[in-house]
């Protein structure tokens, strides 16, 4: 722990400020609304030329010679079929449009203009540790992912002129200077899943500095840029992904720092992201006597993993304790749907951060991530309780719909009601998380919502740096699962 950067950064009180939200999660608090103005993603580069798709079944990766897959030309093993017209070449071209506009490195930044002090990861204590984690694959370029919801107060670069070569105005610097755990948790995944090693290494090289600013070995879940920590507080799912990404980069790169680290990782998100008492993932490091969960943290295909490499840790047991947990709150809802936050009785209840009193009983901002989550463990592990809870998702949505996905709400399904609410939820990417409830499942719902899925994608184009973050980064997310680019090995 570097206590002199911990005492002059002023930790906010980790409201969680919900690592999901409609407006470019990690919300702040609700009386700092942000312009919703702005509900695009950016789109597939249209002078990328298309690739085959997949193969009929869905049982190939459908780039196995594009370096930039996730197999590295390797066979996916999964039974589950993806859409006929599933084609990587679209998730690759939304990669490098999302890179583009959601990656800065240190190096950029400071080219940029900008007057922060970056001693935080340059000086020599940042150096040695880098040196001692990352092996040679240490680097003093690290990179962060672009949160689009913080203020002036917060997250102000300054004297930032340009942006990757481009004037760019005042408004502008305060809104780009934050970074969000959860989204070094999703870049990494998704630097994993597009083969992009640099970009993987460069975040976790971010990553790894940052978690010596938590006591408990977790990443903070805001900072400024490269410069300090605005709370100190951990979000659990940014962990579990982090962790999750430094297996697999083990076994596909080979290199025994990943795992290592990984190992490292799971001591601390074991020791103050579980509650031992019932075995169920506590939203953060904070939450400790709180009676409050998020089932979008839930990642069963991460937790399989772990168990890989942490027999002796208890996974399988946090495995079959949260899937027990998420399928008693399915069968108890008036919609076989998820809260966005719920009690260890299966109650949905006011998490009392800020960030979702008058959401929590939603499937909404945070709950959008479930499908996504659920449907990742069936497609690389067929388990029957993601099969039985994707089925009663896909069921009701595509009844409620009329197998139409052009009909799918704009608004929120209250879990205890039924009803929709006036929560918004336009959004590509909550259309995936509808999509992604039918994958494996039932395949007439699930590739007319591809097919929706992707047409909504093309026809949106990505305008200013407002809530824009998280529906991309999910989108992007969701359509690499959708296009072949999750593979397994």
């Amino acid at each position: 722990m570097r206590f002199q950067h911990f005492l002059l950064a002023m930790p906010l009180a980790f409201g969680l400020f919900a690592c999901g939200s409609d407006d470019s999660s990690s919300a702040a608090p609700s009386d700092d609304p942000v312009d919703q103005s702005s509900q695009s993603v950016v789109p597939p580069n249209p002078d990328n030329p298309g690739l085959s798709s997949a193969s009929e079944g869905g049982n190939q990766n459908p780039n196995p010679d594009n370096n930039s897959s996730a197999s590295g030309g390797n066979t996916n093993p999964s039974a589950v079929a993806l859409a006929p017209t599933a084609n990587m070449a679209s998730a690759t071209a939304l990669y490098a449009t999302w890179k583009s506009r959601w990656i800065i490195t240190l190096e950029e930044e400071k080219a940029g203009g900008s007057t922060l002090n970056y001693s935080m990861y340059e000086d020599d204590l940042a150096q040695s540790t880098l040196a001692t984690k990352m092996g040679t694959l240490a680097t003093s370029n690290p990179a962060r992912v672009i949160w689009d919801g913080g203020n002036k107060n917060q997250c102000a670069l300054e004297g930032l002129k340009t942006w990757k070569g481009n004037s760019i105005t005042a408004a502008l610097t305060n809104k780009i200077g934050c970074t969000v755990s959860e989204g070094i948790g999703y870049g990494m995944l998704i630097a994993y899943f597009h083969g992009d090693q640099e970009l993987y290494n460069q975040l976790w090289a971010y990553n790894i500095i940052a978690r010596g600013y938590n006591v408990n070995g977790l990443m903070p879940w805001e900072l400024l840029s490269f410069n300090s920590t605005v709370s100190t507080a951990a979000a659990l799912d940014a962990d579990l992904d982090v962790a999750a990404s430094l297996i697999l980069a083990y076994k596909k790169w080979g290199d025994a720092h990943y795992l290592e680290d990984a190992k490292a990782l799971l001591t601390s998100i074991k020791n103050k992201g579980i509650n031992l008492a019932n075995n169920l993932i506590r939203p953060g490091d904070t939450w400790t006597n709180k009676d409050v969960y998020n089932l979008s943290y839930f990642s069963p295909a991460a937790l399989r993993m772990f168990a890989e490499v942490q027999p002796e840790g208890g996974w399988a047991d946090i495995l079959n304790a949260n899937y027990l947990y998420m399928k008693n709150i399915q069968a108890a809802g008036a919609v076989p749907l998820f809260p966005d936050w719920s009690n260890a009785a299966g109650e949905p209840v006011d998490p009392r951060n800020g960030s979702a009193a008058n959401t929590y009983m939603l499937f909404d901002k945070e709950s959008v991530r479930v499908p996504w989550r659920i449907a990742w463990d069936y497609y690389w592990n067929q388990s029957p309780e993601s099969s039985e809870i994707l089925t009663k998702m896909a069921d009701f949505i595509s009844t409620a719909t009329s197998n139409t996905p052009a009909s799918l709400p704009k608004t929120s399904y209250n879990y205890s009601t039924g009803a929709l609410s006036e929560s918004q939820t336009a959004g590509e990417h909550y259309i995936g998380a509808y999509c992604l409830m039918g994958l494996g499942v039932n395949p007439t719902w699930y590739n007319a919502c591809f097919d929706y899925f992707t047409a909504s994608v093309n026809a949106y184009q990505a305008v200013g740096y407002t809530g824009t973050y998280f529906k991309e980064i999910l989108t992007l997310m969701f359509s690499t699962l959708m296009n072949g680019g999750f593979v397994k090995i």
